[in-house]
């Protein structure tokens, strides 16, 4: 027994006594409840212990899918002590909402396929009206990782391109990066910037491990041609590309 804090709905809830009601199913019926107050309880007509849907006052009748094609069930009399026997649904109580509310247990057979269900551990993606976008991740980089990091797809990357640059003996590549860096975010390309003074060998590390879906290099052996290098994250090969052709370069990355 419930109450529906949006509207102080009383809820009464039928599932077989064999099964266990799932709050999930539950909520994504009705909304959000809470368990309903002794007093609440007994102004529907209801008895705490030895409750049914019968004969109620002012209830939200819901009921598991399966009691419908279970006739004859023993339910409480909304009487201390007391209980029906041969409770049909339809015929002792009206129902306003018929749906699946149960958790499915091993051993269970599937609706699908009628094969038996088994149980495996999971992680919920989204519970409404929320995502559960930590689980979100966990999946994402379950599905899309290699032996050196995420290789995350453009559609989940929180950005496209990771942009380096290699610090350089006679050139300034941290500025000719910076200008690039804003030549992508002009051409709406989001940019993850690693502007440190690091060895090529950890940006190279950190690229892969952070899996943004092109890597962008800015080195001075390549600028002194005008010229900076490109690594989709999944390839094996990279490309070199001219300066002012950079943001049309990663957007056919990006679409391809």
């Amino acid at each position: 027994m419930f109450t529906r804090p949006i509207d102080g709905q009383f809820i009464f809830v039928v599932v077989r006594g064999d099964m266990t009601l799932s709050d999930e199913k539950l909520k994504n019926a009705i909304g959000d409840v809470r368990l309903a107050t002794p007093e609440e309880i007994a102004n529907a007509g209801a008895a705490a212990g030895y409750a049914s849907p019968i004969g109620l006052k002012n209830a939200l009748i819901v009921v598991d899918d399966i009691i419908s094609q279970s006739p004859n069930l023993v339910a409480g009399a909304n009487e201390t002590d007391h209980h029906f026997l041969n409770t049909n649904c339809g015929r002792d109580y009206t129902v306003e909402i018929t749906t699946d509310l149960v958790l499915a247990k091993a051993g269970d057979f599937c609706n699908a396929c009628g094969n038996e269900l088994s149980v495996l551990s999971s992680l919920g993606l989204f519970t409404y009206p929320d995502f559960h976008f930590e689980n979100i991740l966990l999946a994402i980089a379950e599905s899309h990782h290699d032996d050196k990091g995420l290789t995350i797809p453009k559609s989940a990357a929180p950005f496209d391109i990771y942009l380096m640059h290699i610090p350089g003996k006679e050139m300034d590549t941290r500025a000719k990066a910076e200008e690039i860096y804003e030549s992508l975010r002009s051409a709406d390309i989001s940019v993850l910037f690693d502007d440190r003074d690091e060895r090529a060998g950890v940006k190279f590390n950190d690229a892969d491990l952070i899996g943004c879906p092109v890597r962008a290099t800015v080195g001075e052996k390549n600028l002194k041609e005008g010229m900076v290098e490109l690594k989709p994250r999944k390839e094996k090969e990279n490309k070199l590309v001219r300066v002012e052709n950079i943001p049309d370069e990663i957007n056919k990355i990006l679409k391809s």
